[in-house]
């Protein structure tokens, strides 16, 4: 092993220890943490009562694909310095389980579900984006789960309506 390796070794587990300390005595029970605990279930049991077991399978694919798409930008964003996330629900793994597998995904399953055309499914990704990235976001930053560095709101809002419609383009191409 050269002394890269060896460095970067000693580096993440310095992180891992601070994260996790971090996580025990200023994360863990916080009401921003309960926040979060609430974003991960709610969503889903919302999920559950409306979802239409005829159409499972397009309808969870595009929320594997929302998904994959947010949990590597956010991952991404905070690799980069964009972004932080001061409290998580879990200390160790991608950064926003609540946001990137519960709550987004859920609200564009949901959307899917309902709007079957290009028009009302448009109609609702835009008030979706809208809610998320100027409702949704400004609160998760004043409970403190979040903490922008370099973001804009109107970024997201962008980035939620491109990742729906990404989304369900490609769901329309390989459905028979």
């Amino acid at each position: 092993m050269n002394n890269f390796e060896k460095e970067l070794i000693n580096l993440q587990n310095e992180y891992a220890s601070f994260i996790f300390d971090n996580w025990i005595n200023y994360g863990l029970f916080t009401w921003s943490w309960w926040f979060l605990a609430l974003g991960i279930f709610i969503p889903w049991l919302i999920f559950i009562k409306y979802f239409d077991r005829n159409r499972a399978l397009p309808i969870w694919c595009v929320g594997f694909i929302v998904i994959i798409i947010t949990s590597f930008f956010d991952d991404l964003g905070s690799e980069l310095g964009i972004w932080i996330y001061p409290v998580k629900f879990v200390p160790v793994g991608l950064i926003a389980y609540p946001f990137d597998f519960s709550i987004i995904p859920v609200g564009y399953m949901l959307i899917y579900q309902f709007c079957n055309t290009w028009k009302s499914f448009g109609i609702a990704l835009v008030s979706l984006a809208a809610f998320f990235a100027f409702i949704g976001e400004p609160v998760s930053v004043w409970i403190g789960t979040v903490k922008y560095l370099k973001w804009n709101y109107i970024y997201s809002f962008i980035f939620y309506i491109v990742t729906g419609v990404i989304a369900k383009a490609f769901i329309q191409k390989v459905s028979p």
